[in-house]
């Protein structure tokens, strides 16, 4: 399937946990982890894999994706334990290129906003 058989407005919502692995310390390493919360990175991680989930489930064959550019706010914390829905909605292609407008949410309070582009492509045929 190539991109100008994706619909634009196809969504999705994926519900996650802060946990040890994504959390980053202001106060650096040795910090008192009262100061503990998610990080952009992970945060951007998670919109990004929410971003994949919804591109695969439109696409068929050996095709899939790969990311190219992302722009993204994390507009504020979320603590340890912490249950996030991260949304991706898909707003535009142009060819190959797709574009999605992602958020991550918890208890409906915005955490970071933004957009990420994929590229559609084909897997190779492995011997």
């Amino acid at each position: 399937m190539t991109s100008d058989e994706k619909p634009l407005g196809l969504e999705l919502f994926r519900k996650w946990t802060v946990e040890e692995r994504h959390l980053y310390n202001p106060a650096g390493p040795d910090g008192d982890p009262l100061y503990e919360v998610l990080s952009s990175p992970s945060m951007i991680w998670e919109m990004e894999v929410t971003c994949t989930e919804l591109a695969s489930k439109a696409l068929r064959g050996r095709n899939t994706t790969v990311g190219f550019h992302v722009d993204v706010k994390h507009v504020s914390p979320a603590k340890p334990g912490a249950s996030i829905v991260t949304v991706a909605r898909l707003v535009e292609k142009d060819g190959d290129k797709l574009t999605f407008e992602v958020e991550a949410r918890e208890d409906g309070r915005l955490v970071g906003i933004g957009r990420h582009r994929r590229a559609v492509v084909d897997l190779p045929e492995f011997a």
